[in-house]
């Protein structure tokens, strides 16, 4: 069957009993398919539904109502291309009769043909229609289509439809109980203004300032008596602590160590997130917790946060080149702090505006 023939209606009346999903490698992409995932477990109630993923994107599906198995996908950086193989060969034990290839790439799909499932879903970009038994047509216009909906139509061929943009709720009682734990050792509670803040981002070049985010947690904890939970990892970890050291002491707080569990819930249990372009800031809108998000070189109508729009601002120049190819600085000159224009020219005046305005918002609701 060609990519522009109509599926099969012998394909949308399978009752597909055991299926593969190769997850996308990004947080917040994984985040942006997670809709289609519930789509496909609303759709085949019965069937077994196995997610291959990377670390840490691995965290939020294991717990996720949709997904009843992960399997961690071995990192390319730490394992050669025959062991990726023989990871991809013995996922035939687990007799796939249906297979969903989220990334785009040549090596995703050639993976999923490996583990032997009988039906393979893709688009059919990269010349990869040889793996896959039903190549979805990707133009690269469609590329620039909200992340979910393009997701979405790769489904397209079981004709699922009425697609549901609401996350299912994936976080266990015991990792809140843990959060709690650390959060009382902090001395903050329930009571006071909790706001998560993640000011790193996959590229450096991706991140605003960590100057300016310095000057909004100083004006959050002055005008709002915020209490503030800094989020990032070990690389991050330089700029934090010159973020938590020039605020008062006792109200902003780095936390090295938190899973992406934990990072969920003390996003949930906050008031406010704010943050990059990034993973964590699709993770605070799947918990739901009002999003403040920076964008510099991506769009935000193609990896917006998914939530309501009374509960988000975001904050973009939209330069007309966004989103770019990220190839830093091949397509655009940096500025003085080897940022792209797209972030240096973000004020912090515009970013406390954009925030006090969403704060009104919330306490209006």
């Amino acid at each position: 069957m060609t990519s522009s023939t109509p599926a099969p209606a012998s394909l949308r009346d399978i009752k597909f009993g055991h299926i593969l999903l190769w997850m996308p490698n990004w947080i917040g992409d994984v985040a942006l398919a997670i809709p289609s995932v519930q789509a496909l477990r609303a759709h085949y109630p019965e069937a077994r539904i196995t997610a291959a993923a990377r670390v840490p994107a691995t965290e939020i599906l294991s717990d996720h109502p949709a997904v009843d198995t992960v399997i961690e996908i071995p990192r390319a950086e730490n394992s050669g291309f025959w062991e990726q193989v023989r990871f991809a060969q013995g996922l035939k034990k687990y007799q796939f009769d249906l297979g969903v290839v989220f990334p785009n790439s040549f090596r995703s799909a050639f993976m999923t043909f490996l583990s032997g499932a009988k039906t393979r879903l893709g688009y059919d970009t990269e010349g990869r229609g040889v793996f896959l038994t039903e190549a979805v047509p990707g133009a690269k216009a469609s590329q620039k289509e909200y992340r979910i909906d393009y997701f979405f139509k790769i489904l397209s061929p079981l004709g699922l439809t009425g697609l549901d943009r609401t996350y299912q709720p994936f976080l266990k009682k015991e990792t809140f109980r843990a959060v709690d734990e650390k959060l009382a050792l902090l001395r903050i509670d329930p009571q006071d203004f909790l706001v998560t803040m993640h000011p790193g981002a996959s590229k450096p070049e991706r991140s605003w300032h960590t100057e300016r985010f310095l000057i909004l947690c100083q004006r959050l904890v002055k005008e709002y008596r915020a209490k503030i939970i800094l989020l990032g990892n070990e690389k991050d970890s330089s700029n934090l602590i010159k973020i938590q050291k020039s605020c008062l002491p006792g109200t902003v707080h780095f936390q090295p160590g938190l899973g992406l569990r934990e990072a969920a819930v003390a996003i949930q249990k906050s008031k406010l997130f704010i943050g990059n372009d990034s993973g964590m800031m699709h993770l605070a809108a799947m918990v739901g917790t009002p999003v403040a998000a920076i964008f510099g070189p991506g769009s935000p109508s193609v990896t917006g946060p998914c939530i309501e729009s009374r509960k988000s601002v975001v904050i973009t120049r939209n330069f007309p080149c966004s989103p770019c190819r990220q190839n830093f600085f091949k397509e655009c000159k940096p500025s003085a702090h080897n940022k792209p224009y797209c972030l240096e020219d973000i004020s912090v005046k515009e970013v406390i505006e954009a925030v006090d305005g969403l704060i009104k918002k919330i306490r209006k609701a």
